[in-house]
């Protein structure tokens, strides 16, 4: 097998921790499995199968930080590529082929797209033509990639705002839910207000192993406080997810059936019924599960997961079958399966589950940009564009939880296994660059009609959670400026 080379003029841009999130991945972007090293002044990717492939790798991009960029679809060949000069050949061509789609369909483009993407270009044929100078053309490239994003962002921009304008001639307020999880209590007076100003619906988790900490006992008073705490604000209820895969909502016990698979099944499809039977017609949408496609918890092959996932379904909505039900995935961009022996796609789970017409509602995707592992490494708008719209050709609609980081440093009260990502001396994350992401995503996702719902998925960083510095307001109780950015798109698009 011939591996992908590309010459590093600076390896001090790809660490160990970028050269292990780097993979490929093919024209259905599905990462394939690959074994990655730095040798020398050469990445050097190898994998089992010399089909030409798009590579993606973690890059710090001038005024933008880290971002994955991504090469465009490259041959195996014996000389190396240029690394740098090939991640701006692709962000180039991502720019362009998706103005020319959006272009196509009525987009009106601002002379500053054009401008930037000229720029861009300009950068990247000296970029090309310098190659035989590597430090020149890097340089040469890096500002190819500095002006191709601006023209991204510039871009999204325009999209985001004619597409929601359409949005709005048939209707004066946008009827998508925006929600955020009430993790393990419930918002004070004080932050409840400033909360309610920003959602219509509160995500009430029914955390299984807080629930029912031992087998057939079960505690409900946190849920009832939860659910107390939304009729009080007027809020709609989504509860859930019910079951998940990690080690935080599995209960100790279940795993004495771990070898057992079908008395786990029943275990799963008790605890669901008593959920259920005690809740039902309290709550105006179930998420049923998260996550299966992903959780370590328990060692449990993919079909043995698919079954679960389709249990968790059948059993709600045998149940309640008028109150919708959704199940959701963890790291839709799927960046585990380069490095981790799974065989399916979060994408490939939805559709089978979609295709057994079990009476699936909705879909829902976990976005939390700039976590690593079990989460997603950093995208651009065109990226994030891309991925709502693939996963809406499944048909139904989508509920997309979030969650981005306001810091770098440690997190005691945070979920150890995940960490920020942020790889070498660029732009780091801070309360500002978390507001600001906000202020591009949620309104990306508003603009499009099959996003039905979006969430929050941290509150306090103050008491113990999963993703470091995520929530809406900080360790000591105080408002991050996210909470105030949510705020304004709340009352501009949705109250």
């Amino acid at each position: 097998m011939i591996p992908f080379r590309f010459l590093v003029p600076d390896v001090s841009r790809t660490p160990p921790s970028v050269v292990g999130q780097t993979y490929v991945a093919g024209i259905e972007t599905i990462p394939w499995p690959s074994r990655n090293r730095l040798i020398g002044d050469e990445l050097v990717i190898e994998r089992e199968i010399d089909d030409s492939g798009n590579v993606f790798v973690p890059w710090q991009v001038p005024g933008h930080g880290e971002l994955v960029l991504s090469t465009a679809s490259l041959a195996v060949r014996e000389t190396p590529y240029h690394l740098p000069v090939e991640l701006a050949r692709g962000t180039l061509n991502r720019l362009r082929n998706q103005t020319s789609v959006w272009e196509g369909l009525g987009l009106s483009i601002s002379a500053e797209v054009r401008a930037a993407t000229r720029e861009a270009t300009q950068r990247h044929v000296r970029a090309v033509t310098k190659q035989n100078e590597p430090e020149l053309s890097a340089a040469a490239a890096d500002e190819a990639i500095r002006c191709a994003m601006d023209a991204i962002f510039l871009l999204n921009a325009d999209y985001t705002r004619q597409a929601l304008e359409i949005r709005h001639e048939n209707a004066a307020q946008l009827s998508t839910l925006m929600g955020v999880s009430l993790e393990n209590g419930t918002p004070g007076a004080a932050p409840a207000k400033a909360l309610c100003s920003a959602i219509n619906t509160a995500i009430v988790p029914i955390n299984w192993r807080a629930v029912e900490e031992s087998s057939g006992k079960y505690r409900w008073g946190i849920t009832d406080q939860q659910l107390r705490w939304c009729n009080k604000y007027r809020v709609k209820v989504c509860a859930g997810p019910l079951i998940q895969l990690n080690r935080t909502s599995v209960p100790d016990w279940l795993y004495l059936w771990e070898d057992d698979f079908d008395h786990l099944l029943s275990c799963v499809e008790g605890y669901i019924t008593a959920v259920v039977n005690r809740y039902r017609g309290k709550v105006n949408l179930w998420h049923a599960s998260g996550g299966l496609n992903y959780g370590d918890a328990m060692s449990l092959s993919e079909e043995q997961r698919l079954r679960l996932l389709v249990l968790t379904l059948e059993t709600v909505r045998r149940l309640d079958p008028k109150t919708p039900v959704v199940v959701s995935f963890d790291c839709p961009w799927a960046e585990y399966l380069s490095s981790e022996p799974f065989d399916l796609s979060p994408l490939h789970f939805a559709d089978a589950l979609v295709r057994a017409d079990l009476g699936l509602s909705g879909i829902g995707l976990d976005i939390n940009l700039g976590y690593w592992p079990r989460g997603t490494l950093a995208r651009d708008p065109l990226e994030v564009s891309f991925q709502v719209d693939r996963w809406s050709m499944l048909g139904l609609p989508l509920l997309v939880s979030l969650a981005v980081p306001s810091a770098k440093d440690e997190d005691p009260r945070a979920n150890a296994d995940i960490q920020v990502v942020s790889n070498g001396d660029g732009l780091m994350p801070s309360l500002e660059s978390q507001a600001e992401t906000i202020e591009w995503l949620v309104p990306l996702l508003l603009s499009k009609q099959s996003v039905q719902a979006i969430a929050w998925n941290q509150l306090y960083d103050g008491s113990p959670h999963v993703y470091p510095h995520g929530g809406l307001f900080d360790a000591q109780g105080r408002t991050k400026p996210v909470l105030n950015s949510l705020t304004e798109i709340f009352k501009e698009h949705l109250q």
